[in-house]
């Protein structure tokens, strides 16, 4: 379990307001990289932030003691860093140390890679829905009385449900291929089962 990182204290000095929207930003990073990616803790967050928004490359030392993260935690989401390509080792004139740069680009990283996990999500629901479906259709066919109608509001629900995700995977792949987004799809995905009806 990774230690609570807490952000080393800033000293007074002229440009501690800048330092501390530097802290805010890497503990915000933190949270957002743990709860939106699977692939990067809190950690890992911290570590990217920092670097991104560090004009120099630095070492395994600088990053533990400016996050006060022991150096072996540092060194172990760094290599997780380095493997998705989120930073890259960099070399420093004069020393010895291993030092690193935050990749520009992670912010598109991070938006492809939610959204690709959400369209991952999105497609095995569907594919739960047709095969529920596919399975009621089958079953309604020697259903009568009250189990047909039982089969008909089992069919009702899924493609009540089914609007929802067939509407978000829509407007997620029309925005991943550049086409226009159609903004009935977008109110659809964000309806409630109530205006579904309607």
């Amino acid at each position: 379990m990774a230690a609570k990182a807490q952000l080393h204290p800033v000293p007074d000095r002229p440009d501690q307001k800048l330092d501390n929207a530097v802290d805010t930003f890497i503990q915000g990073a933190g949270q957002v990289s743990a709860a939106l990616l699977g692939m990067i803790n809190k950690v890992g967050g911290q570590i990217y932030a920092l670097l991104f928004l560090n004009e120099e490359p630095l070492s395994l030392d600088d990053l533990a003691e400016r996050l006060q993260i022991s150096k072996s935690n540092i060194s172990i989401n760094i290599r997780l860093l380095e493997e998705y390509k989120l930073v890259r080792k960099v070399w420093v004139k004069g020393s010895r140390k291993d030092y690193y740069a935050a990749e520009r680009t992670y912010p598109r990283k991070v938006i492809r890679d939610f959204l690709d996990r959400i369209q991952r999500n999105l497609l095995d629901a569907i594919t739960t829905i047709e095969r529920t479906r596919a399975q009621t259709r089958e079953a309604k066919v020697d259903c009568a009385g009250d189990e047909r109608v039982r089969a008909d509001f089992i069919l009702g629900q899924l493609d009540l449900i089914g609007s929802f995700y067939y509407a978000a995977n829509q407007f997620i792949a029309d925005f991943f291929n550049g086409k226009a987004v159609n903004l009935d799809l977008l109110r659809m995905a964000l309806a409630t089962p109530e205006e579904f009806i309607r």
